[in-house]
């Protein structure tokens, strides 16, 4: 008998805890810095995102989600905050970080509900080093974690790219860190005979970007042309007016999940079933000028208390 499971991603905004390491740029997030980090406004984002992890897929499973990927976590301190409570289930998640050598410690991490994922490895994919005129620049590792989903083997990488500020320096870095990536998901196809593969994360870029197009083969549609394509449902959702996150006025959809070849061969134990953002009323701003916005923690430094700028992304698989 079939069962369904959810993996999502979602972009934290910010997770620092309160302590200011003088190895990191997270002086603003202190209580004695700029955006006055307390305790209590900690406890009060932890809260709210334990809460919002534990309803995505919820309507259409009836159980919170299996895998999340996150994005801008400082350290595995603050995963353990947020899987420790009462929203979550204490000792139901399992989670697995390393800190990267992002120089304002913003990591990507991943949390798996332990009573249907197993870990059999993981690691980091460094980014290369890329040089410019202020010496070697520091940028977020990508997380690699293959295991068991309900017994079947599953590969999971979780990005976030660099942003689109300094596009001229950054939209390189971008073209850099997927042609590496693109490179170890070629080893596992090449490797395996149709591996289920999912690339979720922030990419700094739209679904049809060439540094997504280029070096992943996606398609918006599932009839994949061979086992190196991937299917990125993010594109049908952007055509619908669907997104995360927004800047100024535009609306993005920058966080994107790809599925590869695997999930779409006629013997495949693992089916793709539907795509989503999940956006529901408690995650919206309130006030009416920005009605259907994400209810973020932060506008610059003035504190709004919501939950992140971004809205997370979730699939439904079959098993």
């Amino acid at each position: 008998m079939s069962s369904l499971y959810t993996i999502a991603f979602y972009n934290t905004e910010n997770l620092f805890d309160t302590s200011n390491d003088k190895k990191l740029l997270d002086d603003d997030f202190s209580p004695k810095g700029r955006r006055k980090w307390t305790q209590k406004r900690y406890d009060n984002k932890i809260m709210k995102l334990s809460t919002a992890i534990s309803k995505i897929g919820l309507d259409e499973t009836s159980h919170p989600p299996s895998i999340v990927g996150l994005a801008e976590i400082e350290n595995s301190d603050v995963i353990e905050d947020l899987i420790d409570n009462q929203y979550l289930g204490k000792d139901t998640y399992g989670y697995v970080h390393y800190d990267s050598t992002d120089e304002r410690g913003m990591d990507v991490g991943l949390i798996y509900n332990k009573n249907v994922f197993s870990v059999e490895h993981s690691e980091v994919l460094n980014p290369p080093m890329i040089y410019n005129g202020d010496g070697r620049d520091r940028t977020r590792d990508v997380l690699y974690v293959k295991g068991k989903l309900a017994d079947q083997l599953i590969h999971v990488f979780v990005v976030h790219m660099p942003s689109r500020r300094e596009e001229n320096v950054n939209s390189p870095k971008r073209h850099v860190i997927a042609e590496k990536l693109s490179l170890h998901v070629k080893e596992i196809q090449d490797r395996e005979e149709n591996p289920h593969i999912v690339i979720l994360g922030d990419f700094n870029a739209d679904p049809t970007a060439d540094s997504i197009k280029k070096f992943f083969h996606t398609e918006p549609h599932r009839n994949l042309k061979d086992k190196y394509s991937f299917h990125n449902p993010m594109e049908d959702l952007e055509n619908k007016g669907h997104f995360t996150n927004l800047h100024q006025k535009d609306k993005l959809l920058f966080d994107q999940m790809l599925f590869s070849f695997g999930f779409f061969t006629d013997n495949t134990k693992i089916n793709l079933v539907e795509t989503h953002v999940f956006n529901p009323f408690f995650l919206q701003e309130w006030d009416k000028k920005y009605e259907g916005q994400p209810f973020r923690t932060y506008v610059g430094s003035k504190y709004l208390g919501g939950y992140s700028d971004h809205f997370p992304i979730y699939s439904i698989l079959k098993i």
